[in-house]
């Protein structure tokens, strides 16, 4: 703070009892409203920015008000508003932040008639992946205010980056700090991937029923399923493979022969598009009537959000035990001997 400053701080915090004399009954009334309005236009601009409230944050500053940061000089509440729009985005309806929030501390006040200057403390907590508040930012804010109207309002704010420094003045290199996902982007994305995992678990129960007209509609359009070389791609040319393997079922079909199990989904979702891997195990009916592992493997999928359903773009199927031509070659004495 500069000597100025911090002469103006002293004469306001210490109760010289010659200044008390000097003020009105009606002047120390006024002065405590105002210091405790300017305390609370600090308040609601954490507040409000927490809440991408960005129409109250800009109503605090003045008509002619200056915002001065890291993303620029921005003047007057509309191109202030529009700044944060463009910056941190727009919130969805009914947004509620759980992962980030300021904290303002350590205001000092010193009011002169209609206008003031004013500093305060910040503190910037955001949620680590396991869910607790981590400090990210503290920095200050330096402030003039002015009474426009009747009500005090920011006549320019600028803010420092203290630890980590950052100069005000200096533009803002890469994206705001991290915040984290808001609750419907999480909701979103355990929604996604539970209902991927759903379509993990539908493929086999399909094969399983040879019910190939649903099978393949688990594809996009132009969804490719693909064993080592053997690439078939769209769904006409997926469910004549199928009929090629098993034949057409016969009305009523129960499979009592043979039956998949899925296990160890591992689901990455990003935006429209995901990347998901898991485990295949084929029992079939053995010696006896016992149900006997036949082909372990493990499949690879691309998936693509189509019309807000998740759809195979591609599926590799990597046999393991046995390998690939192992089993190709079981499977032609299989049906040679029947």
């Amino acid at each position: 703070m500069t000597r100025k400053g911090l002469v103006a701080a002293a004469l306001l915090l210490a109760p010289v009892a010659g200044q008390a004399q000097e003020l009105t009954l009606d002047q120390r009334v006024e002065r405590m409203e105002a210091e405790a309005d300017i305390r609370r236009v600090l308040v609601e601009y954490g507040a409000y920015l927490d809440a991408r409230d960005y129409a109250g944050y800009a109503g605090l500053f003045a008509q002619q008000g200056e915002w001065v940061g890291g993303f620029g000089t921005f003047t007057g509440p509309q191109a202030i508003e529009a700044m944060l729009v463009e910056n941190l985005g727009t919130p969805e309806p009914g947004f509620v932040n759980t992962s980030n929030f300021h904290m303002i501390t350590n205001p000092l006040i010193a009011i002169d008639g209609e206008r003031a200057t004013v500093t305060s403390r910040y503190l910037f907590w955001s949620a680590d992946p396991s869910n607790r508040p981590t400090p990210s930012i503290a920095g200050r804010y330096v402030d003039e205010f002015v009474r426009e109207g009747g009500a005090w309002k920011i006549a320019r704010r600028t803010t420092w980056g203290q630890i980590p420094f950052r100069d005000p003045a200096a533009p803002a290199t890469g994206a705001p700090p991290y915040s984290g996902p808001s609750v419907e982007e999480r909701l979103r994305r355990a929604e996604d991937i539970l209902a991927i995992q759903r379509v993990i678990v539908d493929y086999a129960a399909r094969i399983d029923a040879q019910d190939f007209d649903a099978y393949v509609d688990l594809f996009a359009e132009d969804g490719i399923w693909q064993n080592g070389t053997v690439v078939h791609q769209g769904r006409a040319a997926i469910k004549a493979m199928l009929v090629g393997i098993f034949g057409n079922p016969s009305e009523g079909y129960v499979n009592s022969e043979s039956y998949h199990l899925v296990s160890n989904p591992q689901v990455e979702v990003n935006g429209d598009r995901a990347t998901a891997r898991s485990r295949h195990l084929l029992i079939m009916r053995g010696e006896g009537g016992s149900p006997t592992p036949e082909l372990t493997g493990l499949y690879e999928d691309e998936f693509v959000r189509v019309d807000g359903e998740w759809k195979i773009a591609r599926r590799v199927d990597n046999p393991v035990m046995p390998t690939r031509e192992e089993w190709l070659k079981e499977m032609q004495a299989r049906q040679a001997g029947r």
